[in-house]
């Protein structure tokens, strides 16, 4: 996919089309990835990508002491779900940002969870990205990233990048790496999970 694509920086007519088709399409994914977390309610949890804001609605659901913060290189994403989680984001406890995954706006050691629904593909650069969510999450802290990858030919490349992405999890130094398939339709979901060593 290149940079051209609409769902990688939505934006214009074009990108309130995809953040409608996002939100239409992708709600058995946040929940599942959401699920993944396993969010408590005191946690500070950052999403990466949040597009039109579904996942940043369920994860407020379940963290009523701590505080949901996002990052989406897209300002139209930002307006949209800022719109989608009005109430929240006045009362403080969702704070959106807009920015990318490579420079995120948070201090060392600060996050106890991170996730990343359907973005991964567009990281900059993969390696050096993941160090960058790596310093902000505190030891114990886990990332979540979950893709549904429709443009695969078939299950068995759905499979190769699960792999290759837990590859880089931990050649990146991260803990308790695992990867999942979700048997979603029109193409398998997977998740790759992996956390900053407590050490």
């Amino acid at each position: 996919m290149s940079f051209e694509d609409p769902f990688a920086r939505p934006s214009g007519v074009r990108g309130r089309v995809a953040g409608w088709l996002m939100a239409l399409s992708n709600r058995k994914l946040n929940a599942w990835a959401v699920e993944l977390l396993a969010v408590r309610p005191q946690d500070h949890v950052l999403e990466i990508g949040f597009g039109p804001g579904l996942a940043v609605q369920e994860l407020a659901k379940r963290v009523r002491h701590g505080k949901v913060l996002g990052v989406d290189v897209s300002p139209l994403m930002v307006q949209q779900a800022s719109r989608r989680n009005a109430a929240t984001v006045s009362a403080g406890k969702v704070a959106l940002h807009e920015g990318g995954v490579s420079s995120l706006p948070f201090t060392a050691a600060s996050i106890d969870k991170v996730l990343a629904v359907n973005s991964v593909q567009f990281w900059p650069q993969l390696d050096a990205d993941l160090h960058e969510v790596l310093r902000v999450l505190r030891p114990g802290g886990r990332l979540a990233i979950v893709l549904q990858p429709r443009w695969a030919p078939d299950t068995s490349d759905v499979l190769a990048v699960r792999d290759d992405l837990v590859a880089h999890l931990r050649q990146c130094g991260y803990s308790h790496v695992r990867g999942l398939v979700n048997p979603l339709q029109p193409m398998p979901a997977i998740a790759v999970l992996g956390e900053r060593p407590a050490g």
